[in-house]
């Protein structure tokens, strides 16, 4: 059996690797290159230069607009609303509307809410719970009453028809009751049984079957 050097067949593979790798690491060398000449040369002047137009043709102006045009236009139109408008209301509010409502509240409530008031304190809310304590005291009489009347009515009712009616069950039903049973019920109940005891004879005599 012949065994192959390894050091021969690892030698054979780095010829083949550097074979396949060579020209794709040139490749990325030159591309790696030509962009960092290309940034160099072109791209970073031209972004320098488009920086420094955007700078000069747009943030400059739009600073100098809001410093010298936007700002002081605002502060004109704010000190001119102030002047007309916040001023004057704020004025007419304190010197007038404020001392009109002011005054309006104190006649409201001296003739309405403090008479109002005094009429609940003095006269409704006493009178209010004398009659609650007057209505509270009729329930309760009225509860008595009705407790004692229903008390008469239902001793009336008893005596009346409950008595008589308890009475004649003890006295006259019951007895009734019992003789029915002993002498109708219980006969009929015998002579009954006795009825079908003959007809299941009859019947097995003449077509057969079981006893």
């Amino acid at each position: 059996m012949n065994t192959e050097n390894p050091g021969c067949l690892t030698g054979v593979a780095r010829a083949v690797a550097l074979v396949i790798v060579l020209p794709l690491r040139l490749l990325w060398d030159a591309f790696a290159f030509c962009m960092k000449q290309l940034w160099r040369w072109i791209l970073a002047p031209v972004g320098r230069a488009l920086g420094w137009l955007i700078h000069h043709l747009v943030v400059i102006p739009l600073r100098f607009l809001w410093e010298w045009v936007v700002v002081p236009v605002a502060r004109a139109l704010w000190w001119v609303i102030d002047l007309l408008l916040v001023t004057p209301l704020t004025w007419l509010w304190r010197w007038v509307l404020l001392p009109v409502l002011k005054g309006l509240w104190w006649v409201v409530d001296l003739l309405v809410v403090t008479p109002l008031t005094w009429l609940w304190r003095y006269v409704l809310a006493p009178v209010a719970r004398a009659i609650g304590a007057v209505l509270a005291w009729a329930w309760d009489i009225a509860g008595q009453i009705s407790r004692a009347v229903g008390r008469a009515i239902g001793w009336v009712l008893w005596n009346l028809i409950g008595r008589p009616l308890a009475w004649a069950y003890r006295a006259i039903l019951t007895p009734v009751g019992h003789w029915l049973r002993a002498w109708v019920w219980r006969p009929v109940a015998a002579a009954a049984r006795a009825v079908r005891t003959a007809a299941r004879e009859v019947r097995i005599a003449l077509f057969g079957g079981p006893r």
